[in-house]
């Protein structure tokens, strides 16, 4: 089992709970987000091979912390077969997008040799190991990570499709990451200030359901805000319903992961980042609400 995983799990309480985040967590919060959204910004701005580059390093780091904490119940993910997919699903979707054809065969099949790659990788190890658990396991994270994760890179290349000057993809690109952070900060200060009910206790204990309204009523505001400064295509409709799906489903995203570490008995999947813990844990919002985004956008806005 995985150092940092093991002492989660020995950090749970006897009955499977995990102690909530104290109060000195939001000072380190702030101050990681004050040095990496200068960064996400200029990464963005560039676009190309530097954010393919970060996103790249983003999922990887994530995906290294999903199959530990796969491992931490007993399973034998396949590492190998799932980081190389992790790894070649953005570039294959940047492809695709570029084309500007989503049937392209790009992405279709990836998917296919990943089955094939999985289940064979299995099939060498032979009976006895929990074959159907550990391909599962490995297609799961390759889907949860990997699959998702690349509507992160494909909002920066979206242009192609739309047939917006390639520099408004920074704007398509930045706007998940602004109202997924807004609504976790809203939600975090809002439920620790006002929160009495909690959400689902049995998967996050120190969720509450004043925190998710707040949360919620954030992602609109900011919404608003980004169709103010910098995402003027925005509707006033755009942006009202971009702030309810980022607001919902970027919620959705963080329970999700909240029940697999519950599952592990862990509170963080690691404590790679000062304040949040792993990468998985800090982007685990994104992975929801950056497809939500993405196929919003590819939906509404206009096409050459």
């Amino acid at each position: 089992m995985n150092s940092k995983i093991a002492a989660g799990a020995l950090a749970a309480r006897a009955d499977g709970s995990v102690p909530t985040p104290g109060a000195t967590s939001f000072p380190l919060r702030a101050g990681t987000a004050i040095v990496t959204v200068p960064i996400l910004i200029f990464l963005a701005w560039i676009g190309g091979v530097a954010y393919l580059a970060f996103v790249l390093l983003l999922l990887s780091l994530a995906m290294r912390e999903l199959l530990h904490l796969l491992e931490s119940k007993g399973l034998h993910p396949h590492w190998k077969t799932g980081m190389v997919a992790v790894l070649l699903a953005p570039i294959a979707m940047v492809q695709r997008v570029r084309t500007g054809r989503l049937e392209e065969w790009h992405v279709g099949g990836l998917m296919t040799v990943l089955i094939v790659a999985v289940l064979l990788a299995e099939l060498r190890r032979g009976a006895g190991r929990q074959a159907i658990a550990n391909s599962a396991a490995t297609l799961l994270a390759v889907l949860y990570v990997g699959w998702l994760g690349t509507h992160i890179v494909a909002l920066r290349e979206l242009p192609w499709i739309t047939g917006d000057s390639y520099a408004r993809g920074a704007a398509y690109a930045i706007l998940p990451f602004v109202l997924v952070w807004v609504c976790d900060t809203a939600a975090y200060l809002v439920g620790k200030r006002w929160g009495r009910h909690r959400l689902m206790p049995e998967v996050s204990p120190g969720k509450t359901l004043e925190g998710a309204v707040g949360g919620l009523a954030a992602s609109i505001g900011a919404a608003f805000l980004a169709r103010a400064t910098f995402a003027p295509f925005l509707t006033v409709i755009d942006a009202a319903a971009l702030g309810v799906l980022v607001g919902v489903f970027g919620q959705l995203g963080d329970l999700v992961e909240s029940l697999l570490k519950r599952d592990a008995h862990t509170k963080n999947t690691s404590e790679m980042i000062p304040g949040h813990g792993g990468v998985l844990d800090r982007f685990d919002s994104l992975l929801f609400a950056a497809p939500v985004v993405y196929y919003y956008l590819l939906f509404r806005l206009p096409s050459p």
